[in-house]
């Protein structure tokens, strides 16, 4: 699928989705999201190979949470490429039930070749989103990114995810990621120690 075709797919499916949740139950009136939890995920790329990332989200201040990160996987058969990433953000209520987000982080950048070469850089990651309750079960998400950690370019990248919450302390979901070269799945699950529901 290519990246043209699979944003407006990925958004169509992601309303129908909370149209559907919508009517099947009645959402509680201002429903907390909580920023202070860790993750891990299982990437799948498009070339059907994978990697990893892990992370966590913290809140510092009202409304200010930190956040930080690291993913490995392959962007081919010849190429990986790992980001570590430490950075912070702001997020307001828009609405009942809905948080905007803006933020910015301090990456790493690597790309790994086979053999000796390898690429190494550092950068700023911008990012701006939304985030909320469509159930009192199911949180969905969606994020632009501009990613200036490698030096040959600044790359858009669309994300678009859900959680869905077996228990105050537990998530499992996922995300899509789009960017210029790419699509990849993320499959995961989080650990919420300051529970937001």
């Amino acid at each position: 699928m290519t990246y043209k075709l699979l944003i407006p797919v990925t958004l169509t499916a992601w309303l129908c989705a909370a149209s559907a949740a919508n009517a099947q139950q009645a959402l509680q009136t201002d429903l907390p999201l909580s920023y202070d939890y860790i993750f891990a995920s299982l990437a799948i790329t498009e070339l059907d190979s994978g990697g990893l990332e892990a992370g966590g989200s913290f809140t510092v201040a009202p409304n200010i949470h930190v956040y930080g990160g690291y993913q490995d996987w392959e962007l081919s058969e010849n190429v990986d490429r790992s980001i570590l990433q430490i950075g912070g953000a702001y997020h307001w209520d828009i609405a009942t039930n809905l948080d905007l987000l803006v933020g910015a982080a301090i990456a790493k950048s690597e790309l790994d070749f086979r053999g000796p070469a390898e690429i190494d850089d550092e950068g700023l990651i911008l990012k701006a989103g939304i985030r909320g309750w469509i159930t009192n079960d199911l949180e969905l998400s969606g994020e632009l990114l501009l990613d200036d950690s490698l030096r040959s370019s600044m790359d858009s990248v669309i994300e678009v995810g859900g959680q869905y919450h077996t228990s105050p302390q537990f998530s499992i979901g996922g995300r899509v990621r789009v960017d210029e070269d790419e699509t990849t799945l993320f499959i995961g699950g989080r650990f919420y120690f300051r529970a937001g529901r």
